[in-house]
């Protein structure tokens, strides 16, 4: 049997992402089975109420289908925009809707839900993540900045100690050392650990896809963050991670 969980977050109307449970998809035999909780995080949230069918906190929900609240994130591979859709991700032709769904982080305008994959480990043992760059909107200097990125492209990180009320850590394109975006909110304590346990110089953040201005603007870059694999660290692994039952 082979398990892949991603988790499920809430961004609050001041735009901060917060973890809200875990989703698991299990294949096993080529059958698939869907498998979702609540995270302790989810108690602590004021102005969020539980997912659409999903009403209880307490409850672990089981189904042989996705539920419906992450099934209408899918895109059809049936419309003719599919494979424009996955080129805009990054992603191969023939990728199915549920990995197209993780990539495109579950974004819809119609709520503010949204899906994210924990780092994995790669063949030779490092650290790797994918997330799209967010705040690109804003100012139109920065939408321009990212019109002379390549994929490939390294990217600079600093941090932004003058937002007390939202820590962010900026990427900065370091051709004309002007800032991008900045990285989602769920991996800024994965860096922060990997910055004791490893040391800033090893984190190593690149343009992994560039769409053109006229994509939407949380599109408009894809970022890998790249890092050596500390012993026994596991990440995305604190108590706001943990789900409430088990």
């Amino acid at each position: 049997m082979s398990e892949q969980c991603v988790f499920v977050s809430w961004r609050s109307p001041e735009g901060l992402v917060h973890p809200l449970g875990l989703l698991s998809r299990c294949t096993l035999d080529g059958r698939e089975s869907f498998k979702f909780v609540y995270l302790k995080n989810a108690e602590t949230l004021n102005g969020t109420m539980p997912l659409v069918s999903l009403p209880d906190l307490y409850k672990i929900y089981e189904s042989e289908e996705l539920f419906p609240v992450f099934r209408h994130r899918l895109m059809s591979r049936s419309r003719p925009d599919y494979p424009d859709y996955l080129q805009r991700l990054g992603l191969d032709a023939g990728v199915e809707p549920y990995e197209a769904m993780i990539r495109n982080e579950g974004r819809k305008l119609t709520d503010d839900i949204e899906v994210f994959a924990p780092p994995s480990r790669t063949k030779d043992g490092h650290l790797t993540s994918l997330s799209f760059v967010r705040g690109v909107c804003l100012p139109q200097g920065v939408s321009d900045a990212v019109t002379g990125l390549r994929p490939g492209d390294r990217l600079d990180f600093v941090d932004d100690p003058d937002n007390e009320a939202r820590p962010r850590v900026t990427l900065i394109n370091p051709h004309n050392n002007e800032p991008v975006g900045w990285i989602a909110d769920y991996l800024l304590g994965t860096i922060r650990e990997l910055r004791d346990l490893v040391g800033e110089d090893k984190i190593v953040a690149t343009a992994e896809h560039v769409n053109p201005p006229e994509v939407a603007p949380y599109m408009r870059l894809l970022c890998r963050l790249t890092a050596p694999w500390p012993e026994n660290y596991e990440p995305m692994s604190g108590p706001e991670f943990q789900p409430l039952v088990s």
